[in-house]
Protein backbone atom coordinates (compact mmCIF):
# COMPACT_ATOMS: atom_id res chain seq x y z
CA UNK A 1 0.00 0.00 0.00
CA UNK A 2 1.47 3.35 -0.99
CA UNK A 3 1.80 6.23 1.40
CA UNK A 4 -0.75 8.29 -0.52
CA UNK A 5 -3.39 5.53 -0.37
CA UNK A 6 -2.91 5.03 3.36
CA UNK A 7 -3.21 8.78 3.99
CA UNK A 8 -6.45 8.89 1.98
CA UNK A 9 -7.80 5.89 3.86
CA UNK A 10 -7.06 7.44 7.27
CA UNK A 11 -8.51 10.77 6.13
CA UNK A 12 -11.72 9.07 4.98
CA UNK A 13 -12.06 7.31 8.35
CA UNK A 14 -11.60 10.61 10.15
CA UNK A 15 -14.09 12.36 7.87
CA UNK A 16 -16.73 9.67 8.31
CA UNK A 17 -16.20 8.07 11.71
CA UNK A 18 -19.70 6.60 11.77
CA UNK A 19 -18.95 4.48 8.74
CA UNK A 20 -15.61 3.25 10.00
CA UNK A 21 -16.53 2.42 13.60
CA UNK A 22 -20.22 1.60 13.79
CA UNK A 23 -21.47 -1.37 11.88
CA UNK A 24 -25.24 -1.42 11.69
CA UNK A 25 -27.11 -4.61 11.07
CA UNK A 26 -28.19 -4.82 7.46
CA UNK A 27 -31.78 -6.02 7.49
CA UNK A 28 -33.50 -7.22 4.30
CA UNK A 29 -35.60 -4.04 4.32
CA UNK A 30 -32.50 -1.84 4.53
CA UNK A 31 -30.73 -3.78 1.76
CA UNK A 32 -33.86 -3.47 -0.42
CA UNK A 33 -34.00 0.29 0.21
CA UNK A 34 -30.29 0.62 -0.66
CA UNK A 35 -30.77 -1.35 -3.88
CA UNK A 36 -33.74 0.78 -4.95
CA UNK A 37 -31.88 4.00 -4.20
CA UNK A 38 -28.84 2.70 -6.12
CA UNK A 39 -31.01 1.87 -9.12
CA UNK A 40 -32.56 5.34 -9.08
CA UNK A 41 -29.14 7.01 -8.79
CA UNK A 42 -27.72 4.90 -11.65
CA UNK A 43 -30.79 5.64 -13.81
CA UNK A 44 -30.33 9.37 -13.19
CA UNK A 45 -26.68 9.19 -14.33
CA UNK A 46 -27.64 7.08 -17.37
CA UNK A 47 -30.33 9.61 -18.29
CA UNK A 48 -27.77 12.40 -18.10
CA UNK A 49 -25.79 10.58 -20.81
CA UNK A 50 -28.84 9.86 -22.97
CA UNK A 51 -29.17 6.21 -21.87
CA UNK A 52 -26.44 5.27 -24.34
CA UNK A 53 -24.43 2.08 -24.11
CA UNK A 54 -20.76 2.43 -23.14
CA UNK A 55 -19.79 1.30 -26.64
CA UNK A 56 -21.65 4.32 -28.07
CA UNK A 57 -19.68 6.79 -25.89
CA UNK A 58 -16.26 8.24 -26.35
CA UNK A 59 -13.51 7.21 -23.92
CA UNK A 60 -13.79 10.54 -22.13
CA UNK A 61 -17.58 10.24 -21.72
CA UNK A 62 -17.29 6.62 -20.58
CA UNK A 63 -14.76 7.54 -17.87
CA UNK A 64 -16.82 10.49 -16.70
CA UNK A 65 -20.02 8.39 -16.58
CA UNK A 66 -18.24 5.65 -14.60
CA UNK A 67 -16.96 8.21 -12.06
CA UNK A 68 -20.42 9.75 -11.70
CA UNK A 69 -22.03 6.33 -11.21
CA UNK A 70 -19.46 5.42 -8.58
CA UNK A 71 -20.04 8.73 -6.79
CA UNK A 72 -23.80 8.18 -6.94
CA UNK A 73 -23.42 4.71 -5.41
CA UNK A 74 -21.21 6.03 -2.63
CA UNK A 75 -23.73 8.79 -1.99
CA UNK A 76 -26.46 6.18 -1.52
CA UNK A 77 -24.28 4.22 0.91
CA UNK A 78 -23.52 7.39 2.86
CA UNK A 79 -27.22 8.28 2.96
CA UNK A 80 -28.01 4.92 4.54
CA UNK A 81 -25.01 5.04 6.90
CA UNK A 82 -23.32 1.93 5.49
CA UNK A 83 -19.82 1.52 4.09
CA UNK A 84 -19.50 0.15 0.58
CA UNK A 85 -17.18 -2.59 1.84
CA UNK A 86 -19.57 -3.70 4.60
CA UNK A 87 -22.52 -3.75 2.20
CA UNK A 88 -20.61 -5.75 -0.43
CA UNK A 89 -19.44 -8.30 2.14
CA UNK A 90 -22.91 -8.75 3.59
CA UNK A 91 -24.55 -9.16 0.17
CA UNK A 92 -21.89 -11.69 -0.91
CA UNK A 93 -22.45 -13.80 2.23
CA UNK A 94 -26.27 -13.81 2.20
CA UNK A 95 -28.03 -17.16 2.39
CA UNK A 96 -30.79 -18.08 -0.08
CA UNK A 97 -33.40 -17.35 2.61
CA UNK A 98 -31.95 -13.86 3.15
CA UNK A 99 -31.94 -13.24 -0.62
CA UNK A 100 -35.61 -14.25 -0.77
CA UNK A 101 -36.41 -11.90 2.14
CA UNK A 102 -34.63 -9.06 0.33
CA UNK A 103 -36.62 -9.75 -2.85
CA UNK A 104 -39.87 -9.70 -0.86
CA UNK A 105 -38.85 -6.41 0.78
CA UNK A 106 -38.06 -4.94 -2.66
CA UNK A 107 -41.49 -5.98 -3.95
CA UNK A 108 -43.13 -4.41 -0.91
CA UNK A 109 -41.19 -1.15 -1.41
CA UNK A 110 -42.15 -1.11 -5.08
CA UNK A 111 -45.82 -1.65 -4.23
CA UNK A 112 -45.69 1.13 -1.61
CA UNK A 113 -44.09 3.54 -4.09
CA UNK A 114 -46.64 2.64 -6.75
CA UNK A 115 -49.50 3.24 -4.32
CA UNK A 116 -47.99 6.59 -3.28
CA UNK A 117 -47.60 7.63 -6.94
CA UNK A 118 -51.19 6.66 -7.73
CA UNK A 119 -52.48 8.54 -4.68
CA UNK A 120 -50.50 11.64 -5.67
CA UNK A 121 -51.76 11.40 -9.25
CA UNK A 122 -55.35 10.96 -8.09
CA UNK A 123 -55.02 13.95 -5.76
CA UNK A 124 -53.58 16.04 -8.60
CA UNK A 125 -56.48 15.09 -10.85
CA UNK A 126 -59.01 15.97 -8.15
CA UNK A 127 -57.35 19.35 -7.63
CA UNK A 128 -57.36 19.99 -11.37
CA UNK A 129 -61.07 19.20 -11.60
CA UNK A 130 -62.16 21.14 -8.53
CA UNK A 131 -61.95 24.70 -10.00
CA UNK A 132 -63.86 23.64 -13.12
CA UNK A 133 -66.83 22.38 -11.14
CA UNK A 134 -69.21 25.30 -10.79
CA UNK A 135 -72.37 24.71 -8.77
CA UNK A 136 -75.47 25.41 -10.84
CA UNK A 137 -78.64 26.45 -9.04
CA UNK A 138 -81.72 24.96 -10.70
CA UNK A 139 -84.34 27.24 -9.17
CA UNK A 140 -85.08 29.95 -6.67
CA UNK A 141 -86.83 29.12 -3.43
CA UNK A 142 -86.65 30.04 0.22
CA UNK A 143 -83.97 27.37 0.60
CA UNK A 144 -81.95 28.71 -2.38
CA UNK A 145 -82.45 32.51 -2.48
CA UNK A 146 -80.66 34.70 -5.00
CA UNK A 147 -78.84 37.59 -3.38
CA UNK A 148 -77.99 40.51 -5.61
CA UNK A 149 -76.57 42.73 -2.90
CA UNK A 150 -75.65 41.51 0.52
CA UNK A 151 -73.79 43.04 3.42
CA UNK A 152 -71.48 40.91 5.52
CA UNK A 153 -73.26 39.31 8.43
CA UNK A 154 -76.72 40.29 7.13
CA UNK A 155 -79.37 37.64 6.80
CA UNK A 156 -81.03 36.69 3.51
CA UNK A 157 -84.18 38.60 2.53
CA UNK A 158 -86.51 36.90 0.07
CA UNK A 159 -88.91 39.18 -1.83
CA UNK A 160 -91.89 37.72 -3.62
CA UNK A 161 -93.33 39.29 -6.74
CA UNK A 162 -92.35 42.60 -8.35
CA UNK A 163 -90.91 45.47 -6.35
CA UNK A 164 -93.51 47.92 -5.01
CA UNK A 165 -94.77 50.44 -7.60
CA UNK A 166 -94.20 48.29 -10.69
CA UNK A 167 -97.01 46.58 -12.54
CA UNK A 168 -96.58 43.47 -14.56
CA UNK A 169 -98.87 41.94 -17.19
CA UNK A 170 -100.64 39.93 -14.53
CA UNK A 171 -101.56 42.96 -12.42
CA UNK A 172 -102.85 45.23 -15.24
CA UNK A 173 -106.56 45.88 -15.42
CA UNK A 174 -108.28 43.92 -18.20
CA UNK A 175 -109.34 47.15 -20.07
CA UNK A 176 -105.76 48.39 -20.51
CA UNK A 177 -104.39 45.01 -21.51
CA UNK A 178 -106.87 44.70 -24.44
CA UNK A 179 -106.40 48.20 -25.94
CA UNK A 180 -104.35 48.27 -29.12
CA UNK A 181 -101.06 50.10 -29.02
CA UNK A 182 -102.14 52.57 -31.78
CA UNK A 183 -104.74 54.18 -29.52
CA UNK A 184 -102.12 55.11 -26.98
CA UNK A 185 -101.47 58.87 -26.87
CA UNK A 186 -98.49 59.90 -28.95
CA UNK A 187 -95.60 61.62 -27.28
CA UNK A 188 -95.44 65.37 -28.00
CA UNK A 189 -92.80 66.45 -30.52
CA UNK A 190 -90.00 68.62 -29.22
CA UNK A 191 -90.49 72.36 -29.86
CA UNK A 192 -88.03 74.20 -32.02
CA UNK A 193 -86.92 77.52 -30.70
CA UNK A 194 -86.50 80.40 -33.10
CA UNK A 195 -84.42 82.49 -30.84
CA UNK A 196 -80.80 83.38 -31.22
CA UNK A 197 -78.14 81.39 -29.57
CA UNK A 198 -76.54 83.13 -26.70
Amino acid sequence: MSRRTSVLLVASWLAMPGLALAEEELTPEKIAAIRRDEQKAQAKVDAAYGNRKPSEMSNEERQKAAREQQAAGLGVMEKHGVSDKEYSRHVARMSPEEREAVEQAEKKLEADEKAAREAAEKKKQEEAQAPEDIPIQQGISEDNPVELEAAEGAGSVVEEGLPPGEHGMDEMPADEAMEPAAEAPAAPAPKKSRGRKK
